[in-house]
């Protein structure tokens, strides 16, 4: 999916009625670079970032909706949910740990108790 990102910030402006020229005064940019960047197919993120907070708009949406991004997405659920589950069985084998020390402490405890019997008969 290819994005031409200056117009649709340019088409977000003329939604709102904004000028190239109120754009330039909030960048801090002369009027021929903001034309410049309404012209582009491709935007610096920084400057994107920038943009989207002017406008109060998610420009980034139109590359989240692609392919690549939809594919990355998808991997990346894929390894956290394998993440979770290798934790899941981490916590469980910590558990079956717990158990077998607190068993271990109580026979322990048990045995502490029989020889004290023992020495004082």
């Amino acid at each position: 999916m290819s994005v031409h990102i200056g117009l649709m910030i340019w088409k977000e402006m003329k939604q709102r009625d904004l000028s190239s020229s109120f754009l330039a005064n909030e960048l801090k940019l002369s009027k021929v670079r903001t034309q410049d960047i309404l012209n582009s197919a491709s935007i610096d993120t920084e400057l994107l970032m920038n943009i989207s907070e002017i406008l109060n708009y998610n420009f980034f949406h139109y590359y989240e909706d692609s392919k690549a991004f939809s594919k990355i997405e998808t991997q990346s659920k894929q390894k956290s949910a394998q993440e979770i589950e290798r934790l899941k069985h981490l916590i469980a084998e910590k558990n079956k740990m717990i158990d077998l020390k607190d068993q271990f402490i109580k026979t322990q405890t048990n045995l502490i108790g029989l020889l004290e019997k023992g020495q004082y008969i």
